[in-house]
């Protein structure tokens, strides 16, 4: 079993790959909004994170934590 390195809330995550039926791809970075408890239908645990492009919200998206690299920044901090 692999260990998979999990963000905190606010922290920027890189995208592993492509999000389907959605505007993010591969290497978009993002920003933790909440973590997801595993459930039935999806039983790896997530986050909700929004995706930026260019200063600006690009959508707003639910992953497993395993589609995102965690990126050492914290949104709102140097």
């Amino acid at each position: 079993m692999r260990m998979i390195t999990t963000a905190t809330l606010f922290q920027w995550v890189e995208l592993k790959q492509d999000v389907p039926n959605s505007p993010v791809k591969k290497g978009d970075k993002g920003v933790v909004l909440d973590h997801l408890q595993p459930t039935k239908h999806q039983p790896e645990a997530g986050y909700t994170l929004e995706v930026f492009q260019n200063g600006e919200t690009l959508d707003v998206i639910s992953v497993p934590i395993s589609w995102v690299n965690p990126l050492p920044e914290i949104w709102g901090k140097e």
